[in-house]
């Protein structure tokens, strides 16, 4: 067993070698690491590079993320021989969020790491959130308190492009966005001296009529017709653009901005499922006499929907639609002047109209291990996406063949994001040369 292990040890040893020999050959000695790490503009290197050079030519397959999250229970409250769920903390309020993101293919194109395109396919993300305020679980005074579910699912087709201008180096993704569904929290909590109320205005907007799909009254054929989906791609597509530069300060540091979603041209959605209703209690209108004496409280004094049809409906202008906007500011601190180990801090912000507070920050450090290009992993943490997030990713590349894995731990209460009240995974293959 122990002459196995030395012989596969020197046959790697001997690999690798063969495989520096043959890069330090090559006229390119200035490869970055691969284009898609912690950041999406990777730095140049200022010094001659070792290790497996970038793919010229790559096609990315099956790059999956999943990341589900909450502040309420937590997977120590299951881990134990009796369960305990703590409802004290479910009135301090609830909020739970689910991101996926799906990329079936993507292909890239790699000039000596000096310039080089791409074409991202249907690119998918999923968004869902709801919260629950904590004004209305413990009936406090409110005003004009909004929560609620948001949710939306874009699909996308862009062309990243990247290149150097001078000593800068620049990465800029336009894209074209399809929305398929959305939907804005839309439920309101007042609570003054004399009346308390909960109004709500949920409207959920699709790409085609959600009467057809929830009553099975449309036909399929018409739905998913040659003039419909031309329609649909006349009328409701949107553009927006990703940027990301980078400058070299120093051979041991570098800074840079990443923007995500950069609106150009809103895309619109026209059919709409639209539930609306007010619940309320006035104690004004009570008189306390009449209230002895009859044993009745007043017709006007309280309120509620008597049933919940939802409304189908069209609107011709359509809502317009934007996908979530994040700018991220960050640096690359090489402190032994090496790419074997970076730090990388990063602090930003973000705007989503699906959440009831629309602006949130975004902040984050991460330690990136670099050995020769061939084995690369990233630890992080920091509050990002809403939420504290602690991840581990993991990165084997073989030039001819890359895994990419990670895995996360992560809640928006700073305490449950160690106990499992959170986790992500994600998973990619790359292959080229």
């Amino acid at each position: 067993m122990l002459k196995k292990a030395l012989l596969l040890c020197c046959v790697l040893l001997f690999a690798l070698s063969s495989v520096r020999a043959q890069d330090e050959d090559e006229d390119d000695d200035t490869a970055v690491e691969t284009q898609e790490r912690e950041n999406p503009c990777a730095p140049q290197p200022a010094q001659k590079k070792s290790g497996i050079k970038n793919r010229t030519f790559e096609i990315s397959l099956a790059n999956v993320s999943v990341n589900v999250t909450n502040d309420f229970i937590t997977a120590k409250d299951f881990f134990q021989e009796t369960a305990v769920i703590n409802l004290d903390d479910f009135l301090n309020g609830f909020r739970l969020d689910i991101h996926l993101g799906i990329r079936p293919l993507s292909l890239n194109f790699n000039w000596k790491d000096k310039w080089g395109f791409g074409l991202d396919i249907a690119h998918i993300d999923v968004f869902g959130n709801m919260s629950l305020s904590e004004n209305l679980m413990k009936i406090k005074e409110a005003k004009d308190d909004k929560f609620g579910i948001g949710g939306a699912a874009f699909a996308d087709f862009a062309i990243p492009v990247f290149f150097h201008a001078n000593d800068f180096r620049v990465k800029i993704r336009p894209a074209v966005y399809l929305p398929l569904f959305y939907t804005e929290p839309g439920i309101v909590f007042n609570n003054s001296s004399t009346r308390l109320s909960v109004k709500y205005d949920m409207r959920i907007y699709s790409v085609i009529n959600l009467n057809d799909v929830m009553n099975d009254t449309g036909s399929q054929q018409d739905t998913f017709s040659a003039e419909n989906i031309e329609n649909i791609l006349k009328n409701n597509l949107g553009f927006d653009l990703g940027l990301g530069v980078e400058y070299p300060l120093y051979s041991w540091l570098d800074l840079g901005v990443d923007i995500f979603n950069l609106p150009f041209a809103a895309a619109r959605l026209n059919h709409y499922m639209r539930l609306h209703g007010e619940a309320f209690f006035d104690s004004s209108k009570i008189d306390i006499v009449d209230l002895i004496e009859t044993g009745e409280i007043p017709d006007d004094a309280y309120g509620f929907p008597e049933e919940f049809e939802p409304e189908y409906l069209y609107d011709s202008n359509g809502k317009k639609l934007y996908r979530p906007f994040k700018m991220l500011f960050y640096a690359n601190y090489r402190p032994f002047d090496s790419r074997i180990l970076t730090l990388i801090p990063s602090l930003g912000f973000s705007i989503s109209n699906l959440y009831a507070e629309i602006g949130s920050i975004e902040a984050g450090l991460a330690a990136r291990c670099n050995l020769g290009n061939i084995f690369i992993t990233t630890l992080g943490t920091g509050y990002l996406d809403r939420s504290w997030k602690h991840s581990l990713d993991f990165i084997f590349n073989f030039r001819a063949f890359e895994l990419d894995i990670g895995v996360s731990v992560q809640s928006p209460d700073f305490v449950k994001s160690f106990q499992g009240a959170g986790a992500g995974v994600n998973f990619g293959i790359k292959l080229g040369w």
